[in-house]
């Protein structure tokens, strides 16, 4: 991968930012048709190879999960493929092709990613463009990566005027403190709950620039807690095994990457919210169509113009996924964005809490540090959603999975 494919990739994606809606549509039209060779060539989509994106049949990632091998156009199985991603693991950087595993799920198999060296220098060239300002590239910059595992898609961005580490997770919280305040980072990429216990221990970044999380959702409470503390507001990454997906702007819209990504709204009837179908038009080694995820997609904007600077449909941060959303007989399915406004409006961002519904009931779980009168406030707020009784529990909170999860369903 080299820094010249890196560039041409950050310079079309600040061109295409600044793109009209009509614009975007003729260009993901024109990557469309550029895409049919790899259509062709991959097992699963051959048999709709030269028909319109509409004419593809929506499938679920459970579906892709369950045989790499016929979702790549590189002709490789599936064990090749999971071997590849299992020996990446330690990150080291790649000069070939890529397999890695993503940070975690929803349920069911890992999502695995492949990528060539075009495609990674694509990713990081997009990522580059949305996620800093054209002036961050010409200042020194150190990336702390605070995830699951380390990537060769991250690795790539070492060298020159830019020096990468990655923490693990794995690590305690006051070791990772410590380990960041060696390094100094001035931007830094991490799940939510891990930022939030960074700065509920008391960590200080002062050269700290830009901070970017992902992975999990973060509520607008929690963002506000933790960009008081580091003196910088944190910004939301949209990105899936799937592809990247987009980026918050400044001005709290999550704009998806219309220029690379086919994003489709479709509304799920039985839980009452839409969610998104994605075609990503830049994946030539895993191709990315019509791919149906279950994050719950709230509508920010439809067409306008943001103060950014970015046109078409904009969506606020995705607070949850469907599978969470709470059914009740004789009320409106109940979103986790509406069980968290109503949790933090009392409690704030800086509590661990955890709300689980199910038929019969539902238990909210507030950390024991909580306000005794918040936390019962924050009950009182939930019982007004839902016709059945709140239950509330002060015990420390656990993390039942790599990502965490504030607002649970159970169907039993």
């Amino acid at each position: 991968m080299t820094r010249s494919a890196i560039l041409a990739s950050w310079w079309r994606t600040k061109r295409a930012m600044r793109l009209f809606e009509y614009d975007l549509v003729q260009l993901r039209a024109k990557k469309w048709a550029a895409l049919q060779p790899v259509i062709a060539a991959t097992p699963a989509l051959a048999a709709y190879a030269g028909r319109p994106l509409a004419e593809f049949p929506v499938v679920e990632p459970a579906q892709i999960r369950a045989d790499y091998g016929r979702w790549n156009a590189l002709g490789l199985s599936h064990e090749e493929l999971t071997a590849m991603a299992d020996a990446a693991e330690p990150g080291e950087p790649a000069g070939g092709l890529t397999a890695g595993w993503s940070t975690g799920t929803g349920g069911g198999a890992r999502g695995l990613f492949v990528a060539s060296p075009a495609e990674r220098a694509d990713y990081v060239g997009q990522s580059l463009a949305r996620l800093l300002p054209a002036k961050a590239l010409l200042q020194r910059q150190r990336i702390a990566l605070h995830l699951r595992a380390n990537s060769a898609l991250y690795a790539d961005v070492s060298g020159g005027r830019m020096a990468f580490r990655h923490f693990p997770l794995e690590a305690g919280i006051a070791e990772t403190a410590a380990a960041l305040d060696a390094f100094a980072p001035t931007i830094l990429i991490a799940p939510p709950h891990r930022l939030l216990a960074l700065a509920k221990a008391g960590a200080k970044l002062p050269q700290l620039r830009h901070l970017l999380f992902g992975s999990e959702p973060m509520s607008p409470k929690e963002q506000a807690f933790v960009g008081t503390h580091f003196g910088v507001s944190p910004r939301a990454i949209y990105q899936a095994t799937e592809g990247f997906l987009g980026a918050e702007c400044a001005h709290g819209l999550l704009h998806p990457n219309h220029h690379a990504i086919a994003f489709e709204l479709v509304f799920n009837e039985a839980a009452g919210c839409h969610q998104c179908v994605v075609t990503d038009l830049h994946r030539h080694s895993q191709p990315i169509v019509r791919v149906l995820l279950d994050d719950v997609i709230e509508i920010a904007r439809q067409r306008w113009r943001c103060l950014c600077g970015m046109h078409g449909l904009a969506i606020k941060p995705p607070q949850g996924r469907v599978q969470d959303i709470w059914h009740y007989p004789h009320l409106s399915p109940v979103a986790p964005g509406r069980v968290v406004k109503a949790v933090e409006g009392p409690l704030g961002g800086k509590h661990a809490w955890r709300a689980v519904g199910w038929p019969q009931g539902v238990v909210l779980t507030v950390d024991p540090a909580a306000p005794d009168k918040a936390s019962a406030t924050a009950r009182d707020r939930l019982a007004e959603l839902v016709p059945v009784a709140v239950e509330l529990l002060r015990e420390p909170v656990a993390q039942d999975g790599p990502k965490r999860r504030k607002v649970a369903w159970h169907d039993g």
